[in-house]
């Protein structure tokens, strides 16, 4: 039967977080810092400086393209690198960047379908955005883990696999946020161990979802 309670998912992952501390925090702080900084490099408009990004009144969209794509590549290497953690398969290290064209792509489009379905579910009197949040929450996970699964079918997968664990996703989703809070309120530094635990928190669900126990209790 699935173990998805809060003690088994989140004292799973702290002990792996533990055990690979030094790399997914550093891993954590280049998301954060990288994309922020190249994002804001961008915005300076030319023969200008810092100050002057608040003035700017157009809109840098390569900025934003940038960012994102730094973003992209970031994320599925790291993903990459949690789930071979999760299997006892190795750490995260720079040959978990080095993915397929096609699954940056593929995570790219899952999530963004994912982040729209969410959208149209909260303004939708907020419950469906939660609902659909929780059935297609491992489409971006099964887009990295699985490259020859369809960006649709990864939504599909998803849906199948969260079928009957809705109110167990949405307890786990909430401790994730109240563990996002605690990282914040450790002088925000705590932010670069708490969301490791909380994205191999995610990654702990979706191998107990897709029926992968085994590779956990190795």
């Amino acid at each position: 039967m699935e173990d998805l309670s809060v003690s088994f998912i989140y004292g799973q992952a702290w002990e792996l977080t533990k055990k690979h501390l030094l790399r997914l925090v550093l891993a954590t702080f280049l998301i954060y810092a990288l994309g922020g900084a190249v994002s804001t490099w961008m915005m300076i408009p030319p023969g200008g400086s810092f100050a002057d990004i608040a003035t700017s009144k157009d809109p840098n969209y390569g900025a934003n393209i940038i960012s994102t794509i730094i973003s992209i590549v970031l994320s599925v290497g790291v993903y990459t690198g949690i789930l071979r953690i999760c299997r006892g398969e190795g750490t995260l290290n720079l040959n978990c960047f080095s993915r397929p064209l096609s699954v940056y792509l593929k995570y790219f489009c899952v999530d963004l379908l994912y982040a729209i379905i969410f959208i149209v579910g909260l303004v939708l009197l907020i419950v469906p955005g939660i609902y659909f949040a929780a059935r297609l929450c491992l489409a971006p996970i099964y887009a990295i883990d699985k490259p020859e699964v369809g960006i649709i079918d990864a939504l599909k997968r998803s849906w199948a696999a969260t079928e009957g664990h809705v109110l167990e996703l949405i307890g786990l989703g909430i401790i994730a946020f109240f563990v996002g809070i605690l990282g914040i309120l450790a002088c925000c530094v705590g932010i670069f161990v708490a969301m490791p635990v909380c994205w191999t928190a995610s990654v702990l669900i979706y191998l107990v979802l897709d029926n992968q126990m085994q590779v956990l209790e190795q």
